[in-house]
């Protein structure tokens, strides 16, 4: 999402929802298909892998030729945001107090003051990670045999830190009132509430001033309120996720993966 965010030519809120929509919709689309159908064609004796339960014939021949397609081509990448976390999180060290520095970054909101942007990726580090990762992959791959154990472990994993954990952990890390990028964000929009007020006209100007039209104290409430409101629930999504993981957890290893 964030590679989105930051390479898509129009990042504006409401073209983002539109490419998230999209593809989660499509995805969705056909994610819903392919489980109705192979319901419809095994019902209660329904597998992990649909596509193995086929007879041999052209359509199966195809479905499979697909499959091997897709993980083909999905892999790489798969591999590239992996590879890049491997090295963002070798390469990260705590800020010091003595290296903190007042500066900000309005080109950057989002970086710390004074931070450097972590340095473009050596060939030789580039080559040892993707080792290491196809090698683990490979490893992997040859001790597993069943397709359905591993989609039910990375769904109960992968799938609840992305969508519930994580989220709600880095909104809530960044809302923090004692965090100075925090603080940042909050002066960046209330200096752009005020632009917008004096761009209003001195008529306006006058009336909020004489109390007919005070509403920036009420607007300033409501965004305290709403703020307030988003981090706790920002924490309650991570809560929730965390315990949907440890209940698909238990279910996977002790009611589907143990028989």
């Amino acid at each position: 999402m964030f590679s989105i965010v930051n390479e898509i030519s129009d990042n504006s809120h409401w073209h983002l929802a539109s490419v998230v929509i999209a593809s989660i919709g499509s995805a969705a689309s056909i994610y819903v298909l392919v489980a109705v159908t192979g319901y419809l064609s095994f019902g209660n004796e329904i597998g992990g892998n649909i596509v193995a339960q086929y007879a041999p014939s052209v359509s199966a021949t195809i479905g499979r030729a697909a499959i091997v397609v897709l993980v083909m081509f999905s892999y790489p990448l798969q591999v590239h945001p992996c590879r890049a976390s491997v090295d963002a999180v070798l390469k990260w060290r705590p800020i010091s107090s003595k290296n903190k520095a007042p500066e900000e970054n309005p080109n950057n909101p989002l970086l710390p003051p004074n931070r450097k942007r972590n340095e473009d990726m050596g060939e030789i580090r580039f080559a040892a990670i993707t080792t290491v990762i196809i090698i683990l992959s490979y490893i992997v791959s040859m001790s597993v045999s069943s397709l359905e154990k591993v989609l039910a472990y990375v769904g109960s994993t992968g799938s609840t830190s992305i969508s519930f954990i994580l989220p709600g952990l880095f909104y809530y890390k960044i809302s923090s009132p004692d965090s100075a990028l925090h603080q940042r964000l909050v002066k960046q929009e209330d200096d752009y509430d005020v632009d917008e007020e004096d761009a209003g006209g001195e008529g306006e100007g006058l009336l909020s001033s004489s109390g007919i039209l005070g509403g920036s104290g009420i607007i300033r409430n409501t965004k305290s309120f709403r703020r307030n409101m988003l981090r706790k629930l920002s924490l309650a999504l991570a809560i929730y996720g965390v315990v949907v993981m440890v209940v698909c957890l238990v279910t996977n290893t002790f009611f589907i993966v143990a028989h």
